[in-house]
């Protein structure tokens, strides 16, 4: 979970009044957070943040603007946060080059009061999180901030050879090229990887062609170096989704016009495509009439929901016949459903506000049935020394589907999911074996995995059904590796659960043919699992180096009663 350090004095800045210690360990429970640490002699301040949907929280500048209900401290509307910029001035161009590389950058610049040093602590501190923690370790979002003193716009951003740029890098004393960075800049080892393959490497440059930085690694010295009597600055982000971007860029700018700064926004030109950064304009949610009583199973007034939103930070709540439509500040994007916006209303409500309500009626816990089946599986794989995985079932649907080789035709995908990358839900477990396999090749063999878990697919018919599964699937993988071997490992494990199973010749992906087969049993009429070695195609593909055998088996077709078709 994020932690920050803060001190109490620039913390009550922000938030325009004194706060007692004890009053402040209180009033976090509207950031989710608590006080691990005070100090009452220098009046550091540690806070611990036990929600990790909230990137505008992971700041002090955003902890204060909760606690005072999404207001500034300078009593200044947000509406004045964003003033037009001067037609032509504040212009970033983004050559086609990048394109291939680091696609997406913004910015904005600020002016205001010198930052001082609790200003440019914040700042760098909140740099730091929201790049390693929002842009996973700036794979997905990178920040650069400037004095806006040691250049001018407009700003050109290019992708160039590696060796022909040299400059000298925030840190360093000496000249460098882009790839002497990579190698010596301590940057640059942490952080190159994110470049591996490309020929080209991002730059941002003036138009007189002084360099400001290397994204997504380090800053230059001359241009990027902020000190804290500045009081102009130039804030960019850099990264593949323009979304993210502009969160980023939305939540600095609020920081800053927190501490007296005037936020000009700044034109991105990307061929015919223009964005202007940061936006202040808020997402809207619709929140069904009935869903706050509903949740929180009291009676809730219309009036008393859309009070407490307002005073949590909700730009504007309009009662609607639906219901609520709910406007969120531009800061935040953590909205993904309306009973978001309840919680945030029991948090304003304060949950020590209901009326706690005792269970009319005693049940006692067990087991599912089918967990006791599972169990025993993992005490008999455990036993003949494999080790088990524990994958997520939400996957990407190349991963169900093509990077196996098999089709599509029965995989259960989700409506409007969040990421591509948790696109459906899976509806086998060999994928995850291979990708483990393809991460331990470091590792001596023999290499023995099992993974016993939940599996959806679609059930032929009109419509079709969704049929629940529990699979149990393993893997081996050494210079020998072979079916045989495999089908020892499995005929026992089924023999032991009282199944006396037998294998018949069968072709299949990813399996090289003749050397693959089906699972039977003679009370199923139809195979219960597979097994075979992959095809050394498939090997290549996913990266493993040494013969793997895999099998499957689906455990709900040998325990039909234990896993019954649902609609």
């Amino acid at each position: 979970m994020p932690t920050l350090e803060t001190t109490l004095k620039d913390l009550e800045m922000l938030v325009g009044s004194p706060i007692s210690v004890d009053d402040l360990d209180r009033r976090l429970d509207w950031v989710k957070g608590e006080l691990k640490e005070a100090d009452p002699r220098s009046g550091l301040l540690k806070i611990e943040l036990n929600d990790t949907n909230r990137p505008d929280l992971w700041c002090v500048e955003g902890i204060a603007r909760q606690l005072r209900g999404g207001r500034s401290p300078s009593g200044r509307p947000w509406e004045q946060l964003a003033i037009s910029p001067s037609p032509g001035t504040l212009v970033v161009t983004t050559s086609p080059s990048v394109q291939g590389v680091r696609p997406v950058i913004g910015g904005f610049v600020a002016r205001g009061p010198q930052i001082g040093e609790s200003g440019l602590t914040q700042l760098i501190g909140a740099q730091e999180r929201l790049s390693e923690l929002y842009g996973r370790k700036r794979a997905d979002v990178a920040i650069g901030v400037y004095p806006l003193r040691s250049f001018s716009f407009p700003l050109l951003y290019e992708a160039v050879a590696p060796d022909t740029t040299s400059f000298v890098p925030l840190g360093s004393e000496a000249p460098a090229t882009l790839q002497e960075i990579l190698r010596s800049h301590p940057k640059g080892k942490i952080y190159g990887k994110l470049l591996s393959g490309q020929h080209r490497y991002p730059l941002l440059k003036d138009h007189h062609g002084k360099i400001l930085s290397f994204p997504p690694i380090t800053n230059a010295r001359e241009t990027g170096e902020v000190t804290t009597q500045d009081h102009e600055l130039f804030i960019e982000a850099t990264g593949f989704d323009p979304e993210r971007v502009r969160l980023v860029l939305n939540i600095f700018a609020a920081n800053l016009f927190d501490r007296g700064f005037s936020i000009e926004p700044v034109t991105v030109e990307s061929g015919d495509i223009r964005r202007t950064f940061p936006s202040t304009s808020p997402s809207e949610i619709l929140v069904p009439r009935s869903l706050p009583s509903r949740i929180t199973g009291e009676s809730i007034d219309d009036h008393t929901f859309r009070q407490e939103l307002l005073r949590y930070g909700y730009d504007r709540v309009e009662i609607v016949p639906e219901g609520f439509r709910v406007y969120a500040p531009f800061y935040r994007d953590d909205l993904l459903h309306p009973v978001d916006c309840v919680e945030d209303f029991l948090i304003a409500r304060g949950y020590d506000s209901f009326s706690p309500t005792l269970p009319e009626a005693f049940t006692a816990g067990r087991d599912s049935p089918h967990r006791a089946v599972e169990d025993k599986i993992r005490e008999l794989m455990t036993g003949l020394g494999f080790q088990e995985i524990l994958s997520n079932i939400l996957t990407s649907l190349e991963r169900d589907t093509s990077d196996l080789g098999r089709p599509g035709d029965r995989t259960v995908e989700i409506d409007n999911p969040v990421s591509r990358q948790y696109g459906v839900v899976r509806s086998t477990l060999l994928s995850f074996l291979l990708q483990a396999e393809a991460q331990s090749s470091r590792f001596p063999y023999p290499h023995r995995l099992f993974e016993v878990g939940e599996g959806l697919e679609k059930h032929p018919g009109t419509p079709p059904n969704l049929r629940e599964k529990s699979l149990f699937s393993g893997l081996i993988s050494h210079p020998t590796a072979s079916v045989s071997e495999m089908a020892g490992v499995v005929l026992e494990i089924l023999r032991y659960m009282g199944w006396e199973a037998v294998l018949t010749s069968h072709d299949l992906s990813p399996f090289i043919p003749g050397r693959s087969g089906s699972i039977m049993v003679p009370e199923r009429s139809h195979p219960i699992g597979d097994i075979g070695e992959v095809h050394p195609e498939w090997l290549e593909k996913w990266g493993i180096r040494m013969p793997t055998v895999l099998f499957e088996v689906d455990l709900s077709q040998l325990y039909p009663s234990l896993f019954p078709v649902t609609a």
